[in-house]
């Protein structure tokens, strides 16, 4: 029970400890034995029909793969296909297909070689899971192998840019003159003309 700590699981564990630390039941166990532990287990978390449940989930579209790998999707759907009951290799094969990336399915469904039969849902299984690490190693390979070329250019670099300064309508106030004038000139000005 020390596993139980998130979630209904953490909750049933705090249940159980909080029983045991009443006065009244301290020295006695809360499970008679393994089988006892077991069983309540089982009426708390099991669904009661998890036939049924599971069964609805394949008629339905929530466990189709998405974003998720081939494994994550597998794993999801082999329990589904356990709890449901279904057996018929056909309808097996017509549901991983259903759910599977279309990317995936088609490419499988495709292979001019050694496809899968539609009776044999471990070939299927097999086959997309090849394909996706397939994919996953040649993703790969290209982001290494063939990231963009940066163009080569025989121009020299360009030249720095030159700071725009806002114009001023106004100068400093600071200067004895500030119109020139003939007679009156600038000193910059005097210094230019040399």
């Amino acid at each position: 029970m020390t596993y139980m700590n998130q979630g209904r699981a953490q909750k049933w564990a705090n249940r159980v400890y909080h029983w045991e630390a009443i006065p009244a039941n301290v020295g006695s166990p809360h499970f008679v034995d393994w089988n006892d532990f077991r069983s309540r287990f089982r009426t708390e978390f099991f669904p009661l029909h998890s036939d049924a449940v599971a069964t609805n989930k394949l008629e339905g579209t929530s466990y189709f793969q998405s974003c998720r790998t081939v494994d994550d999707y597998l794993d999801e759907f082999r329990d589904l296909i356990s709890d449901s009951g279904y057996s018929d290799p056909r309808t097996i094969v017509v549901k991983f297909r259903r759910g599977l990336n279309p990317l995936i399915v088609d490419a499988v469904a495709t292979m001019a070689s050694r496809r899968p039969e539609d009776l044999d849902p471990e070939a299927w299984y097999e086959a997309a899971i090849r394909f996706d690490q397939n994919q996953a190693a040649n993703a790969a390979f290209r982001s290494v192998h063939f990231a963009a070329p940066q163009p080569r250019t025989t121009a020299p670099p360009p030249a720095p840019a030159l700071r725009n300064f806002p114009p001023t309508n106004r100068l400093p106030t600071r200067f004895a003159h500030t119109t020139p004038t003939p007679g009156n000139p600038i000193p910059m000005d005097v210094d230019a003309a040399r």
